[in-house]
């Protein structure tokens, strides 16, 4: 016997046919209890319940002379109701993150005085200022050991945009090469 039908006599007053309704329609309600379960801390149990009453609510409301099917009017009612039981207005907040967000503030653990959120979080910015003052002291360390007229035209070429003496700048280039040189500033590359 088809949903239509089933439907037919349940609006007709025999309803314990409603048994025999779910049986036919349990499959679609599990397959869509099964995609929202877990929003809003709700289980497929739940969601398996809340279809019921959706089947139940669908068979007051369904009017054949709309033409639809009863399982187009069912999934309709459906989607309502498992929406009022998740707490979710549409399929669109599903992906809302705001919805499953939590504090950087929040503890760790139920200490009061416990690490937060915020402090696991890595601060690239503050990485790489360490990095960048590690690299810049490890360099200003090697040029140190120049002469200060190679030490200007490093620095004039390489940290102001300046034009040099080329002279100069290749006799500090060619120092800097140097194995005991290379090997300490290959550190930071």
């Amino acid at each position: 016997m088809s949903n239509e039908e089933l439907v037919a006599l349940i609006q007709a007053g025999d309803r314990d046919r409603i048994v025999e309704l779910w049986h036919q329609v349990r499959r679609m309600v599990y397959k869509q209890a099964a995609r929202w379960a877990g929003l809003g801390g709700t289980t497929i149990e739940d969601l398996t319940q809340a279809g019921f009453i959706a089947m139940l609510r669908a068979v007051d409301s369904y009017d054949p002379s709309r033409g639809t099917k009863f399982s187009t009017h069912l999934f309709q009612r459906l989607r309502a109701e498992l929406s009022a039981a998740t707490g979710y207005n549409s399929k669109r907040s599903w992906f809302d993150p705001l919805q499953s967000a939590v504090s950087l503030d929040a503890p760790l653990t139920d200490d009061d005085d416990s690490d937060t959120f915020a402090d696991l979080i890595p601060d690239p910015a503050a990485e790489a200022a360490i990095e960048g003052m590690d690299v810049r002291l490890g360099v200003a360390e090697v040029l140190a050991e120049l002469p200060e007229d190679q030490q200007r035209a490093v620095r004039g070429k390489y940290w102001h945009d300046l034009t040099v003496d080329k002279k100069t700048l290749n006799a500090a280039m060619k120092r800097l090469r140097h194995p005991d040189c290379s090997k300490r500033l290959r550190a930071y590359l």
